[in-house]
């Protein structure tokens, strides 16, 4: 279950990088070609900066995933303690919420 979780979570985050370094690169292309002010060839530098820390944390989006994925695997009873933590304690802001409202 918990390298299933980690490789869904794995997958979602390169989307969102994918989809990041794609507009990135658009805009970019985009302003490259016009870079005839401060102000765009400005904006074409920190997209590129944009891209270079995106990949960066690609980088280590994967080996934090690995790692977790490994603390899993090797301690599943603490994995589960925690889960079922996590579920007692949203279920209990969503009874305070209800209450509340």
């Amino acid at each position: 279950m918990g390298k299933s979780v980690a490789r869904q979570i794995a997958h979602s985050v390169d989307d969102v990088f994918d989809d990041v370094v794609h507009h990135l690169g658009r805009l970019t292309r985009h302003l490259g070609e016009n870079t005839g002010d401060a102000m765009s060839s400005t904006a074409v530098t920190m997209a590129r900066s944009a891209m270079e820390l995106v990949e960066a944390a690609r980088t280590e989006s994967k080996a934090l995933t690995e790692r977790t994925g490994k603390e899993i695997r090797e301690h599943p009873a603490a994995t589960a303690a925690i889960a079922a933590a996590a579920v007692a304690v949203i279920g209990l802001a969503i009874a305070q919420r209800s209450r509340a409202a």
